[in-house]
């Protein structure tokens, strides 16, 4: 089961496929891919969740309408803020 920590809640995690995928530094890995209801900022979303012995990844389509700040140095801060908590 994949590591979901980045989400307050995970209902319904549901096995799809298993498949290759490329990585950034060209290596290939196989994810698993499942179907979830997740809780985020508040609300129920549907989410594709691929799961692999790789570090974990959030999907851009649930970022879409947030801030996200991230200190690319190691131990730095990453912060993700609704849009419109900032106006």
């Amino acid at each position: 089961m994949p590591n979901l920590g980045l989400f307050g809640l995970v209902i319904g995690l549901s096995f799809v496929l298993a498949d290759f995928g490329t990585l950034g530094d060209g290596s290939e890995v196989v994810f698993e891919m499942y179907t979830a209801s997740a809780i985020w900022d508040g609300q129920i979303q549907i989410i594709d969740v691929a799961s692999s012995e790789a570090e974990p990844l959030i999907g851009m389509s649930l970022l879409y309408g947030y801030d996200l700040r991230i200190q690319a140095i190691e131990g730095g801060n990453v912060s993700v803020q609704a849009l419109s908590e900032l106006q």
